[in-house]
């Protein structure tokens, strides 16, 4: 009996995150370096995806958080040697976004904390094969949240990542140098709204 009421206790705690609005998102987007260095090791941009969720704050109507994982993989080749390299970056990301609701469904602003797994693989003599190295930055977000019927929706965004990431076991005689990892991600999004 005891057990039984503590699990209607913890039901009822969290009955509030139920009640909220809360958007489940798979996000498809365009990523344009805006480094000059990395464009020219890895070409003008690549595929990112990953899912979004997104949550209201408290009792406040227009102010929600989210969080995000994203994946992009890329090959290229290091500048001078053209040798063959590829990288693997999963950029993380929590935050806060600002909703105005209009007809059609909701205009958003968005900034957060934006954390970013960088891996490297290197064909080259000069340089270590494999790195692997957390770079730490931010991010920033607009886009609008479109309503579809049966609590459907799609999101169309345009956002402005900004980190960097440091280089470890960069090989010997190397000059470490940090990565440049920032860019502009646009693209579109599609989901569920549980509210």
């Amino acid at each position: 009996m005891v057990k039984t009421l503590r699990n209607f206790s913890l039901l009822f705690a969290f009955m509030p995150l139920f009640c909220r609005d809360v958007l489940l998102e798979f996000k498809a987007s365009y990523f344009y370096p805006t480094s000059s260095c990395t464009r020219d090791i890895y070409g003008r941009g690549g595929a990112l995806y990953g899912p979004e969720v997104t949550f209201q704050l408290c009792q406040e109507r227009n102010w929600y958080g989210f969080a995000s994982a994203d994946f992009l993989s890329k090959k290229g080749h290091s500048v001078g040697l053209c040798e063959p390299t590829k990288m693997d970056i999963v950029p993380l990301a929590i935050g806060l976004k600002y909703f105005v609701p209009f007809c059609y469904g909701d205009f958003y602003l968005g900034l957060g904390f934006q954390p970013v797994h960088l891996k490297t693989v290197n064909c080259s003599t000069f340089v270590s094969q494999t790195t692997s190295k957390w770079g730490f930055g931010g991010i920033a977000k607009i886009g609008t949240y479109f309503d579809l019927p049966c609590n459907f929706f799609v999101d169309i965004f345009l956002d402005y990542s900004f980190v960097k990431v440091g280089c470890s076991n960069c090989g010997a005689g190397v000059t470490p140098l940090k990565a440049d990892l920032s860019g502009v991600i646009f693209g579109a999004g599609l989901g569920y709204r549980f509210n």
